[in-house]
């Protein structure tokens, strides 16, 4: 369990950082955030593709956020964080890498797609991998 605890703690982090950061840079800056999402220079898109760029990828980094704050408040509990885990897994691997492959096929440079699934991958599996080595636990209510 202090595995998880761990991974819960260390992921969290990483959801929050990364997901506060995108967050901030889609308000304030939205050039920028369109053009990283877009792997395009900056100033290279148009208003209507910047605006459908912040609409489409702002709740992906919200969620970030959200995950990361639940990740963190459950690593003091991660005995009942499996449905948590479960669900960060599948979207790491069933929605983030079919994206990153996505990008790689639509003009995302081979060694960003490369990092981006490597890390994608590491994160739903060992995810899943230490929710399988926790002990079973009896269902509890919050």
């Amino acid at each position: 369990m202090k595995a998880l605890k761990w991974w819960l703690r260390i992921v969290g982090f990483l959801y929050l950082l990364e997901g506060g950061g995108l967050s901030i840079a889609a308000l304030f800056s939205k050039d920028a955030f369109a053009a990283n999402w877009a792997s395009a220079p900056v100033g290279s898109l148009d208003e209507v593709a910047v605006r459908g760029i912040l609409v489409a990828g702002l709740p992906g980094v919200l969620t970030w956020v959200l995950l990361g704050v639940m990740m963190l408040i459950f690593s003091r509990f991660p005995a009942r964080a499996g449905v948590l885990v479960l669900t960060i897994a599948a979207w790491e691997l069933l929605v983030w890498l079919p994206s990153d492959l996505t990008g790689l096929l639509n003009g995302f440079s081979a060694p960003r797609a490369a990092s981006l699934m490597a890390i994608h991958a590491v994160i739903g599996i060992s995810g899943l991998l230490l929710l399988r080595r926790a002990p079973e636990q009896p269902p509890t209510v919050l």
